[in-house]
């Protein structure tokens, strides 16, 4: 749902991003993280991409096209122990390829229009994946404030933005959606991103320096309604996300992010049990779709992600530092905490890890079935995580190597705090056949502890592979 373009997540540090192209504290097992931390080491990825393709242009200028399309082959298995068993044992094989198609209408000199019409399995679903169908994606009006007001401000511009308004807590790193994948040095995106669109507005100011210490800096407000379509059932909330970002001399950024989602108020309680059902829950309670794909349930499904919080009280604060020496190399480390008022639970008012449990007849079980909880009860949920990724182009703006390595710890008030922690390496190589096309290859392996909120249940790895267009 959220695309890696000028207008949304990205855009929020258009004029600081990490990646020229994109004008979108656990206790540890600590042999592992230092071997997976050596791999990275190893793999320091690169920053810096070829120029961004130009979209065609119609009508005199007034219109701009771009077509996307992304093909994937994967070879990943659940590990042993997973939910679903039938993950264990999945068929290597090509995925549905991904299309989009991007219109940006020149109105006048001041407000544009944009619209992205895609047909992405792995967002909306589509019926099941059973339906082939092109949809909106993403939509918007922009409005340069400065230019409508004639208040004209040397270097500097404030932008507001209604209708699909895209968000997340991370900066200075590329985000994939669908075909849209050009941004992203590496195949997934993470599994605490937190990323996706909803409808609102967004107010966005960006200011650059010619000399000094800083060089740039941007705030981004927005508010939205917890839905991609319409909300107005009764006591459903807003969504708030605040952003600010700096750029200093010798390639130095900076990024904080606060979010709240307030759903809450729709709970009905009865023995201090509600229901999720018929009830809207903030888009970014798990992120936006990753491809990589499993048997046992649809693409549709987040359930690569960490399910911990169902979204409703929710709160995340996130920090993210990057470094960028020089245009093929560049580093980025993100820190954040994400809790919720309110924590999944079983049939008889159990709590429960995630949304994803072992069950027996909907009971807390694990020696059970498998269950996705729609049911929570009052206690805090929450997660902790942090996140390094790195590029470096061998040959630059040609072949590159990409790593990320992250951990993430459900501390949740009512989940024990044993055997909680997903853990996620990616080693990616990327390599440039123009500026149009990109191949990439992924190896990933994600580890989760049984109370950690993971909901393949004990993790997953393989070997994945996209190539893209984009013109």
């Amino acid at each position: 749902m959220l695309k890696n373009r000028q207008t949304t997540l990205v855009s929020t540090a258009a004029n600081i991003a990490i990646n020229p192209s994109n004008s979108k504290t656990c206790n540890k097992r600590s042999a592992s993280v230092f071997n997976k931390l050596g791999v990275i080491a190893a793999a320091v990825m690169a920053a810096s991409m070829p120029a961004q393709v130009n979209a065609a242009t119609f009508l005199d200028g007034l219109v701009d096209v771009n077509f996307l399309a992304m093909q994937n082959y994967q070879a990943i298995q659940a590990k042993e122990g997973a939910f679903r068993p039938e993950d264990e044992e999945q068929s290597s094989g090509f995925g549905r390829i991904r299309a989009n198609l991007m219109f940006k209408f020149h109105i006048n000199d001041f407000i544009t229009a944009d619209i992205d019409i895609a047909e992405e399995p792995n967002d909306f679903g589509n019926n099941g994946d059973r339906d082939f169908s092109f949809h909106n994606d993403y939509a918007g009006i922009e409005f340069d404030v400065f230019g409508l007001t004639e208040y004209k401000r040397e270097n500097a511009d404030l932008t507001l933005r209604l209708g699909n308004i895209g968000g997340s807590p991370f900066q200075f790193k590329g985000f994939q959606d669908g075909a849209d994948n050009q941004g992203n040095a590496l195949i997934g995106n993470w599994m605490t991103d937190y990323a996706t669109a909803e409808n609102g507005a967004q107010l966005r100011y960006n200011e650059r320096f010619d000399s000094g210490v800083i060089r740039a800096y941007n705030v981004t407000g927005h508010i939205t309604t917890s839905s991609f379509g319409e909300a107005f059932q009764e006591d459903r909330g807003f969504n708030y996300l605040l952003q600010g970002t700096l750029e200093f001399t010798g390639g130095f950024k900076v990024g904080l992010n606060f979010l709240q989602a307030n759903q809450g108020d729709q709970l009905r309680f009865e023995d201090g049990v509600a229901s999720l059902d018929g009830l809207t829950t903030t888009n970014y309670r798990f992120g936006d779709g990753e491809n990589y794909n499993f048997s046992a349930s649809p693409s549709s499904e987040r359930d690569t992600h960490v399910g911990i919080m169902p979204g409703l009280d929710q709160t995340t604060i996130q920090l993210n530092l990057a470094y960028q020496p020089n245009e093929n190399t560049s580093v980025i480390l993100m820190l954040g905490q994400s809790s919720d008022d309110y924590t999944f639970a079983d049939t008889e008012g159990n709590a429960v890890a995630g949304i994803t449990y072992f069950g027996t007849d909907g009971v807390v079980d694990p020696e059970g079935t498998t269950f996705d909880s729609n049911r929570v009860i009052k206690g805090e949920s929450s997660v902790e995580y942090w996140t390094v990724e790195a590029q470096h182009y061998v040959i630059p703006g040609k072949f590159y190597l990409a790593a990320r390595y992250g951990e993430a710890e459900n501390t949740s008030d009512l989940i024990a705090q044993t055997d909680n922690t997903v853990e996620r390496l990616q080693v990616a190589a990327g390599y440039w056949f123009n500026d149009k096309t990109l191949l990439k290859v992924e190896y990933v392996d994600q580890d989760e502890g049984i109370n950690s909120g993971g909901q393949i249940g004990a993790g997953f790895d393989g070997i994945t592979s996209e190539i893209s267009v984009k013109f």
